[in-house]
């Protein structure tokens, strides 16, 4: 193209159209076919990345982002200047459960009292265990041979619980048990009356913590309670 009498002028270069920016509220296109007259003014445009015109000629025949209503931050240009995808939500972190935490205690009894805490036939430790779900076992007491350990293994609650029921029975069972004497004669049987054979034999049971009379044995709980069986 040329003017009469002068050089020839240069065709403009191309240009995409401009269009307005609606500036009430972004058009509705699926693809962003328009500039945007509000980008490079002095006010800016104020839908910033939600604008559905174009940012710049990048951004011509990009698709448009969808407002976000659950909250994920939207997109924005990455270093190389593409468009990178919103971040994914991370989850709360839980921290962990302390509950069951494992735990041990030990509870020092008189050795006499052992058998009538355990039970006939392990009924009280059986039914302690089953109540308060600890475990339960009587040792020997390395530093005192007059005394038992009662080590008591589980939960705290559980220890707690199973503690209590524990001091519940030597209670009762040292309120039940009669002052030892030996001048008080026995029957040469656990549970009976007078005999001339009290404190005379060793109590086969005691010695493997299974004795449930306790104080109230009439056979001796060590060589200490024997006694010389009486005269004929």
């Amino acid at each position: 193209m040329t003017n009469l009498g002068g050089p020839p002028v240069p065709a403009p270069p191309g240009r995409m159209p401009m269009g307005p920016g609606a500036p009430d509220g972004p058009p509705s296109p699926a693809m962003k076919t328009r500039m945007c007259n509000k980008y490079n003014t002095a006010e800016g445009c104020k839908w910033g990345s939600k604008c559905h015109f174009a940012h710049g000629e990048r951004e011509l025949g990009k698709p448009m982002q969808m407002d976000n209503s659950m909250g994920v931050p939207p997109m924005g240009p990455g270093p190389n200047g593409h468009f990178m995808p919103p971040p994914m939500p991370v989850p709360d972190m839980v921290p962990p459960s302390t509950f069951g935490a494992s735990a041990t205690a030990k509870i020092s009894v008189d050795a006499s009292l052992a058998g009538a805490i355990i039970g006939k036939g392990g009924t009280n430790t059986k039914h302690i265990s089953r109540v308060t779900g600890a475990k339960l076992a009587i040792r020997d007491n390395e530093a005192d041979p007059n005394l038992k350990n009662i080590e008591l293994e589980g939960t705290f609650d559980q220890i707690k619980h199973a503690s209590a029921m524990v001091t519940e029975l030597i209670v009762r069972i040292s309120g039940k048990a009669p002052p030892q004497s030996k001048n008080n004669p026995g029957r040469g049987s656990h549970a009976g009356g007078p005999g001339s054979n009290f404190k005379t034999k060793l109590c086969e049971n005691f010695s493997k913590g299974s004795c449930t009379f306790g104080d109230r044995c009439h056979f001796a709980h060590g060589e200490s309670e024997l006694r010389k069986p009486a005269a004929a």
